[in-house]
């Protein structure tokens, strides 16, 4: 198994991890060096691990990271992995060209079709004859081909029709220079290197040998290509993950990294919330004996000086299944140390797709979020306060920080419009759990929550 490399606010922790399920590290920060002084780094690595720009997860990209996101899933009961295939080349089969798109139909031997930009395809184009073609993206309903080849290196990528590109991280002229050198002894006709950040730390020897593998490499591909007839991947390009996690898969890492280090209660959670340098300067406490009790019961009451009070605006993350987030926004009606009211107003004449209605002026929905609790209350009202209907959306335990609640929505919801009650969304869910994005622990706990509610607002 290749090496992984780990960056930014989780990687003593998930280093901790890792290395205990026998993976390799590569390419250590000092701070991981110093945190591990008996553990064997390697030079090279093939996946990379860092953080989402808010923090709230990771990215996984590379050779292993299915690998990798295998274990996370074990470890974590409730994280939304979200997986993209990119780079695989494929022996398909042409299917047929679609004339009004433009494009041509590739089968793939999968349950989505792979579309081809006729502009690629250089020939005639025949049903059923075969055809090498690269996996650039996948929406819905169909994959987006290529047949302009990408190669993928620990150092460089080679780029069929491509032009040669250093990476903006690489300043020094010299380096720059260098690199440009042996991209023009080594490349092909007609081909381009995309020089990676890690390019600077290696000689001339070591990427040209890089890059004659590569090649080498592609040679195979294409004399498989040749010699067989049935569709298949003939190699694998880049998987990359995008790990959610919630307020227990934090947890969780608190005592991975307390393990090997001083680590405050609430360690990765306070990082996500605006406290880094507090989390920082008390863990230096800890590192001279003061006890971690007083520690933590002061970080709690500064919190509190500095958390949203009533009348102020909240916001409430929901991270959705699909990668994205929804923010639910409003004032701050009814406050305590672990739950939070906020009023939201809709906007006239919208659609509530959970509800099926259609919102009137002045409409507007309480929306509680209770620390721990997997799931969302939501109350719509009238502009004369009358409840219209009652909803709650499962997610994973929520997280209450100083000016936002944040979880995981898995879309399924309980709901009760007049004296209708019902499950919405249950097909989504599943989904869910048979894409990998959820596992079926987290699964089956959104399912008995939401049948219990259900129960509860049958009896109103």
């Amino acid at each position: 198994m290749s090496a992984v490399k780990v960056r930014g606010i989780y990687s003593s922790a998930l280093t901790n991890l890792l290395s205990k399920n026998k993976f390799k590290i590569g390419q250590p920060s000092n701070n991981v060096k110093e945190t591990f002084p008996k553990l064997k780094f390697e030079d090279e690595y093939a996946t990379l691990v860092y953080d989402f720009s808010d923090k709230g997860g990771i990215v996984v990209k590379g050779e292993d990271a299915d690998k990798v996101c295998a274990l996370f899933r074990k470890e974590f009961k409730n994280i939304n992995v979200n997986t993209e295939d990119s780079g695989h080349i494929y022996l398909g089969k042409i299917i047929k060209l679609d004339p009004s798109t433009k494009n041509i139909h590739v089968d793939l031997g999968m349950d989505k079709v792979g579309l081809l930009p006729l502009k690629d395809y250089w020939g005639y184009v025949k049903e059923g004859e075969k055809i090498l073609v690269q996996l650039k993206n996948e929406a819905d309903d169909y994959f987006e081909l290529s047949t302009k080849i990408h190669l993928f290196g620990n150092h460089v990528v080679l780029i069929q029709k491509g032009f040669t590109k250093v990476s903006n991280n690489i300043r020094d002229r010299e380096i720059v220079g260098m690199l440009n050198e042996v991209a023009e002894k080594c490349c092909k006709e007609d081909w381009g290197a995309l020089w990676k950040t890690s390019a600077a730390e290696k000689d001339e020897k070591e990427l040209s040998e890089e890059i004659n593998e590569l090649y080498a490499e592609y040679e195979k591909i294409k004399k498989k290509f040749e010699k067989e007839d049935k569709i298949q991947i003939l190699s694998k390009g880049l998987i990359t993950c995008y790990v959610r996690f919630d307020k227990e898969a934090k947890k969780i890492m608190d005592n991975y990294r307390r393990e090997v280090k001083p680590t405050i209660e609430n360690h990765h959670s306070l990082k996500t919330d605006r406290f880094a340098d507090i989390v920082d300067f008390s863990e230096n406490l800890i590192r001279e004996k003061v006890s971690e009790k007083k520690i933590n019961d002061s970080i709690n009451e500064f919190i509190k000086t500095r958390s949203a009070k009533e009348g102020d605006v909240f916001l409430i993350a929901e991270h959705q299944l699909d990668g994205t987030t929804r923010f639910l926004k409003g004032k701050i009606t009814e406050k305590t140390d672990n739950k939070i009211v906020i009023k939201r107003f809709l906007k006239s004449g919208s659609v509530m797709p959970l509800l099926n209605l259609n919102t009137e002026r002045g409409d507007y929905v309480l929306t509680t979020a209770e620390e721990d609790r997997e799931y969302l209350k939501n109350e719509l009202f009238s502009n004369n306060d009358e409840l219209r209907a009652e909803y709650y959306t499962m997610n994973t335990p929520v997280e209450i920080q100083s000016r936002k609640a944040i979880t995981n929505s898995v879309k399924l919801a309980a709901t009760k419009v007049g004296e209708e009650t019902g499950l919405v969304n249950e097909d989504e869910l599943n989904n869910a759990f048979k894409k990998g994005l959820i596992n079926k622990e987290l699964k089956e706990s959104a399912e008995k929550t939401a049948k219990k509610l259900l129960k509860e607002l049958s009896k109103k």
